[in-house]
């Protein structure tokens, strides 16, 4: 399968040194290298699982949902409570 890939300058300069110290052209020196070393790479390079930013332990399973419906209820409370603070609207003020 051809591939087309830009190579930045250096690259260029280590495949034209490594063709001219090696038996292989640059072509052949690029697939050896990417047989050899292609696996290590990915491994090296692939994405670890994301640990957790913080040492603060995740809450439990439904407790968040808990958490909500609480503050459901509290904040209904203090909605009303405010809006029963509240004088009637009027158009002179």
């Amino acid at each position: 399968m051809p591939l087309s890939i830009r190579l930045d300058k250096e690259l260029r300069l280590l495949l034209s040194e490594g063709a001219r110290r090696t038996p292989l052209n640059q072509r052949e020196l690029l697939r050896r290298t990417l047989r050899l070393y292609l696996r290590e790479v990915i491994e090296r390079e692939a994405l670890a699982p994301a640990s957790r930013l913080t040492n603060i332990a995740p809450w439990p399973r439904g407790a968040l949902a808990k958490a909500y419906r609480r503050t459901e209820k509290e904040w209904e409370r203090a909605e009303a409570a405010a809006t029963a603070a509240q004088g009637r609207p009027s158009w002179e003020d």
